[in-house]
């Protein structure tokens, strides 16, 4: 990759792990990242990548992922407004969050989601 910055490095990270290209998101991970998802779940390592990356992949098909908006990046941290829109029979769910991304000479350290599940909650229950 040519464009080394932390905000090309976390939206290439993302696409990676979303599509399940577990080679290039480690590639672009640290050795000891850490992605949290709010207070659910917490990956460590790139053991922890091929777990995300499982993890998306298990959802392949009712699960889109995107960026919306304007991307604010300072001093290596990245901040996204992401948006994941699940298909479920009854229709589609969009979930919206916000993604901050500690990046450190050109790898991801640090991936924390926000988000709330208030929309699942509705259709679940």
């Amino acid at each position: 990759m040519t464009d080394q910055s932390p905000r090309r490095v976390a939206t290439t990270w993302m696409s990676a792990v979303v599509e399940g290209d577990v080679e290039t998101a480690i590639a672009l991970s640290a050795p000891s990242i850490v992605y949290t998802t709010g207070q659910v779940r917490r990956y460590e390592g790139h053991e922890g990548i091929r777990d995300i990356a499982s993890d998306f992949n298990r959802l392949a098909g009712f699960l889109t992922v995107s960026v919306e908006g304007e991307i604010l990046e300072d001093g290596g941290v990245v901040a996204l407004r992401r948006i994941e829109r699940y298909t479920v029979p009854s229709g589609g769910i969009e979930i919206r969050g916000c993604s901050f991304v500690e990046v450190e000479d050109g790898l991801v350290t640090r991936w924390a989601d926000y988000k709330s599940m208030e929309s699942i909650d509705d259709v679940i229950g």
